[in-house]
């Protein structure tokens, strides 16, 4: 149930907030949730998938380096308001129905080896892939 209060906190605090059109997630603060352990809870401020998503603790010039979370969301479709719950523990992607028929909530494990906050975390970055250009290459021969 701390799991839900913590949801509707967030999509209270979404409804509150200005949403600039580059927004996509209103997103809270890491913290421990006793029935799911740490988390980052996420309220959609967009119907979409979120595998054109990335989350990653560092921007993407940084990318590569040793050390640093980068993140592909699985394939799910989520709708405005839906709660998405990032999970720092391993476990496989899920979705299931919100108890008071308030959209859907979905939960996202990263697989981390230790929580985010013993990871030094101070920024989380959420990155839409807006697109991708594919070209074959012939082998030589």
């Amino acid at each position: 149930m701390s799991l839900l209060r913590r949801l509707s906190v967030l999509q209270n605090e979404a409804g509150n907030t200005p949403v600039p059109s580059h927004k996509y997630f209103h997103i809270g603060q890491p913290e421990r949730i006793e029935d799911v352990g740490e988390c980052v809870p996420m309220v959609a401020l967009t119907d979409d998938n979120l595998s054109r998503f990335i989350v990653a603790d560092a921007p993407s010039h940084r990318w590569g380096t040793p050390g640093i979370l980068l993140f592909c969301l699985p394939n799910l479709d989520v709708k405005s308001g839906d709660g998405v719950f990032l999970l720092s523990a391993s476990g496989d992607a899920r979705s299931e129905a919100h108890p008071e028929n308030k959209g859907r909530m979905h939960f996202v494990h990263l697989g981390l080896d230790r929580p985010l906050v013993e990871r030094g975390l101070t920024k989380l970055y959420v990155y839409r892939l807006d697109g991708v250009q594919v070209h074959g290459l012939r082998s030589k021969g």
